[in-house]
């Protein structure tokens, strides 16, 4: 029932004193999380609290109480769970929501009663606030995707972290004390990196991560993580450990005494002595691999994968030892998030071969055991001979698996492992690796892995693909920008003379719809971008009607940049034209009545060949043309899956039936998509997981 009196909110004081059943408050609108807070009938603290989230007095949605908030739980009872959370597709449904209720007032309140939850800003914010922050927020994430950090990454970041919070400790006066020695520091090896390792030990019960500070000379602030291991040779409340210290600090060639600072007041420090020894990186890797097995917990898994990035990669060391091995890559195709493709050849004429690590910058790639082959090199026996032994398994192709960051671009180095456990590492030319594309190189892929959707990475790549399009996705560039409620998007098609067909269309037909209805094109940076620009200044010359001009870097569809291009145009409705794709007279007609429509239901344009028979080859009902509103895009593209080629087939377009209205004949095809059979199998496993 609507209720014009002040709402009458439940404190969010625990205190059985206040009066009143009910205690809790809201604590977020979140657009990304949702709506999250807290709820608690005081004198039954083990109930569970139902919620409604109302507008205007209405009610929405139905919500109850039943997540942990230990902050609260812990005052209350232990049998009570007061937190709450509506999911964030609320905020989609109030985007919904006609024009004449954006100004209604959302609340909260307690099922049967008129007590309201208090929200963060004292007052309810308005349909219209919180829609307006939802978009806001959607739009921002659109390209906010990044790759996954390894162990090591994230111990280096925490370490960054605690050396800025070790700057406070810096301006203290710090004197060691003797009860506040913890441990002392035997070893040090300065990395290439600039991070300092230590080999050691402590108390046990120290920290295994925490700021500091190493006195020598001046202060330097650091931040240390260890990981402990078991040593006979200690006393039972001591332990030996593993460190690793970022910081500015150079160690000395020569130590003397010298203090690393730890604890909130600086009141504890490590010991630094004249038998600390300074040792170069070979020594000190193997020293670590010896304890490596021993050490406790997943810090020594986390520095074991700093150590891996840093160490055992130089060039002609396996020579010194003895070892002999001749290789090369021929081809290094690389893929963001997922690794790269590898072919190439390597020959040791005493040991067998058995796998490959990559070094491309900081980051180390391992080859996929399961999807690594080796063949004959018969080119390559006037070299080594002319034993067929020695090149039978001299080609290899593999895929090295890991997190690649897109923009990797220095000299690989490749390491070749023996049977044995012995390695070489051997230089590739800096101009061998590429960037794959997988839509034009799809066939030099499939060359290479004919089997590849049946590889064991495939999922992997499929969910790196799908990582990538969205760390990639760029704003479109405006050339031309007119705001307008309801609006036509054209794709614009690569050939010259169907450009101009699209542009003549446009103007015949754009006079038949309603007064200030927009009309944006979507040009790229092909060879056809100037003639764009002319056509449009040419049609903006003879209308009144609100023109719009953007331009993308890519030459496919632009379902992604959908939701930004219409927010920009402050469009509710809009009917989308992809790439290659004209509208039929009979389709500028359902264009005007799709416009027009009320609600939130696909209208889809049936696509048709140049003969006006249903498009059977790439899809007659396609998201290359379709209307919808513009709240139910964007609150669709939060879980939208991406595609290579922009879209592909339905494009995984939520279906109503009953709703979903269909314009027979309203689009034409005058160019196919960029042909790909790699893309097409991704595109078509991309979109089966959407259905699923």
């Amino acid at each position: 029932m609507l209720n014009h009196t002040p709402p009458r909110y439940a404190s969010p004081e625990l205190s059985p004193s206040l009066g009143g059943l009910w205690r809790g408050r809201i604590d977020r609108f979140d657009p990304i999380n949702g709506i999250e807070g807290w709820a608690v009938a005081i004198e039954e603290p083990g109930r569970r609290v139902e919620l409604e989230l109302s507008v205007g007095g209405y009610v929405m949605a139905l919500g109850t109480t039943g997540l942990a908030r230990p902050d609260i739980d812990i005052h209350v009872s232990p049998r009570c769970r007061a937190g709450f959370r509506f999911d964030p597709s609320v905020f989609g449904r109030l985007a919904r929501l006609a024009a004449h209720r954006h100004d209604k007032p959302v609340s909260l309140r307690v099922a049967g009663t008129d007590v309201t939850l208090l929200p963060p800003a004292g007052r309810a914010p308005s349909v219209g606030e919180l829609v307006a922050q939802w978009r806001e927020a959607i739009l921002s994430e659109l390209g906010r995707r990044e790759a996954p950090r390894s162990k090591g990454d994230r111990l280096l970041g925490q370490l960054r972290a605690l050396r800025l919070e070790a700057e406070r400790l810096r301006e203290r006066p710090l004197l060691p004390h003797s009860d506040g020695e913890i441990g002392q520091i035997d070893l040090v090896h300065l990395s290439s990196d600039g991070q300092v390792w230590f080999i050691g030990w402590a108390k046990r019960g120290i920290d295994t991560e925490f700021p500091a500070v190493v006195a020598d000379r001046v202060k330097h602030p650091a931040g240390i993580a260890v990981a402990p291991y078991e040593r006979s040779d200690l006393s039972a409340n001591c332990v030996g450990v593993v460190g690793l210290i970022e910081t500015g600090w150079t160690p000395p060639a020569h130590f003397k005494d010298g203090f690393v600072f730890a604890g909130d007041k600086g009141q504890f420090h490590l010991r630094l002595t004249p038998q600390t020894r300074l040792v170069r990186a070979d020594a000190f890797t193997a020293a670590y691999q010896q304890l490596q097995p021993a050490l406790v917990g997943g810090q020594g898994e986390a520095m074991g994968a700093v150590l891996a990035s840093l160490a055992n990669w130089l060039p002609g060391a396996s020579a010194a030892g003895g070892v002999f091995v001749e290789g090369g890559v021929d081809r290094l195709l690389l893929i963001p998030g997922f690794g790269c493709i590898a072919e190439g050849w390597a020959v040791s004429p005493a040991k067998r071969t058995e796998t490959f690590h990559l070094k491309i910058g900081d980051t180390v790639l391992t080859a996929d055991e399961t999807c690594t082959y080796f063949r004959p090199r018969t080119d390559l026996q006037g070299a080594f001979g002319s034993a067929p032994s020695v090149t039978a398994r001299a080609g290899f192709t593999t895929i090295f698996r890991g997190a690649l960051p897109v923009g990797a671009s220095a000299a690989p180095l490749l390491r070749v492992v023996l049977e044995d456990g012995t390695s070489a590492v051997l230089r590739v030319d800096p101009k061998v690796p590429r960037r794959l594309d997988l839509v034009t190189d799809g066939d030099e892929v499939l060359a290479l892995y004919p089997s590849l959707r049946f590889e064991p990475v495939y999922p992997a790549l499929v969910s790196a693909v799908q990582d990538t399009l969205r760390a990639e996705w760029r704003a479109p560039a405006v050339l031309a920008l007119a705001p307008a409620e309801r609006a036509v998007v054209q794709r614009l098609p690569a050939d010259e003379g169907n450009l101009r067909l699209v542009f003549d269309r446009a103007a015949r037909y754009l006079p038949d719809l309603e007064p200030g209805t927009g009309l944006a094109f979507v040009a790229d940076t092909g060879r056809n971008r100037s003639e764009a620009l002319l056509r449009f200044e040419e049609l903006r010359a003879r209308t009144e009607a609100p023109l719009s001009l953007f331009v993308v870097a890519h030459p496919d569809e632009v379902v992604a940049e959908l939701p930004w291009m219409l927010a920009r145009m402050e469009a509710k409705r809009f009917v989308h034209v992809g790439r290659g794709v004209a509208l039929t007279a009979a389709g500028w007609a359902g264009a005007r009545a799709s416009l027009a429509r009320r609600g939130h239901s696909v209208d889809r344009f049936e696509i048709v060949d140049d003969e006006g028979r249903p498009d059977r080859i790439d899809g007659a009902l396609s998201a290359a043309a379709f209307g919808w509103s513009t709240p139910a895009l964007i609150d669709w593209s939060r879980t939208a899956p991406r595609f290579l080629r922009g879209t592909h087939a339905g494009g995984a377009l939520p279906e109503q039936p009953g709703l979903d209205r269909l314009v027979a004949g309203g689009a034409v095809r005058l160019e196919r998509p960029r042909l790909s059979r790699l893309a097409d199998l991704i595109e078509a496993d991309i979109l089966k997981g959407a259905a699923r």
